[in-house]
Order: structure tokens, then C-alpha cells, then sequence
């Protein structure tokens, strides 16, 4: 029996608003710091392969169905000489739309809705949100730039993506 490569896909945003989250200070201290309402926002679309390690990161403008068939068709560029290849999304309607034009060796699937604990790459995604959270960003360069700095460390090191994303049942999923 042959089995094709996985890959699950997703796409997290980002942007000049400060993501708060929780800071520790003494009792009764309240938690200081400085925060930006900003309007600048692009995507994160990662497809990552759980049981070897291997990801694919594309920065995206938005969540159109152009935007996805743009990083569709690098992501074919990405597999090379691959026979075929499962690409797992969520139900998104960019992942969904039939205007996609998509490559004979690369089939998509998709997570039964209102499931993100079934997508490893939420799993990535939550480490990198560590990353980024409570900074403040002057311009949308500037997070740009702290997001290509925060995942560099996971694509070049394909064993810490497996260890974060390859879940117990994705050991046993039937061929």
C-alpha cells in the first residue's frame, strides 16, 4: 500500500494592533504596558507536513480566493517532484471556492467545520502568538519583520515543528 504526504494548511493573522495577553506581576499589581490599535493586517499561511517536519510559509495581503490560488500554486513549486500530495485546510471559503485552479498532483481536503484542535498547524500557530504578543509595532514592515523572525527558527529545524505538531492520532491514521 502506498501512502501520499499530508499536509495541513492554515493561515494566522497578523498586524499593528497589539495582541495583550497575560503578564505576571505581584498581587494586587496591575499589568502595565504599551499597546497600539492599529489597522494593518496580512496573513501567515503555513501548510506543514507533521510527520517529517516539512513546512511551507507564504506571507499573504488577505484571505481572497486569489490569494490562496497564489499560494497554491507555490506550494506545487514546493513539492517538486512529488507524485501526489493531501493538502488538509480548514473550511475557509477562499479553501472551498470552485474559481480554484488546482494542480493534478495535489488534492484538498477539509476539516470538519468549527475543528481547529484537528489542525496541527494551530498548534505551531499558538507558539508563535507566544512570540508575538504584548510588542507593539511602529509599522507593518516592523511585524513583518518580527514574524518572518519568530517562525525562521521552525523551518530550520524540521524536528521541532514534528515535536510540536504530530499528534498521537496522527500515528495511526488508516492508509
Amino acid at each position: 500500500m502506498s501512502r501520499e504526504p499530508y499536509y495541513f494548511q492554515d493561515e494566522m493573522r497578523f498586524g499593528t494592533r497589539t495582541e495583550l495577553g497575560k503578564r505576571w506581576t505581584a498581587c494586587g499589581v496591575r499589568p502595565q504596558g504599551e499597546q497600539i490599535i492599529g489597522y494593518e493586517y496580512g496573513y501567515l499561511s503555513v501548510a506543514l507536513n507533521p510527520q517529517t517536519g516539512a513546512m511551507f510559509v507564504l506571507l499573504l495581503p488577505d484571505m481572497r480566493v486569489e490569494s490562496f490560488q497564489a499560494f497554491l500554486n507555490e506550494f506545487v513549486r514546493f513539492i517538486g517532484e512529488q507524485s501526489f500530495v493531501r493538502l488538509i485546510t480548514d473550511g475557509a471559503a477562499a479553501h472551498r471556492s470552485t474559481r480554484l485552479k488546482v494542480a493534478e498532483k495535489l488534492t484538498i481536503e477539509h476539516l470538519p467545520p468549527y475543528s481547529p484542535e484537528l489542525n496541527p498547524v494551530e498548534r505551531l500557530f499558538k507558539e508563535l502568538r507566544k512570540e508575538l504578543k504584548n510588542r507593539v509595532f511602529e509599522s507593518f514592515e516592523a511585524v513583518e519583520e518580527a514574524v518572518i523572525k519568530t517562525i525562521e527558527p521552525f523551518m530550520k529545524d524540521g524536528s521541532r515543528v514534528k515535536k510540536l505538531t504530530f499528534y498521537g492520532w496522527l500515528h495511526t491514521t488508516p492508509t
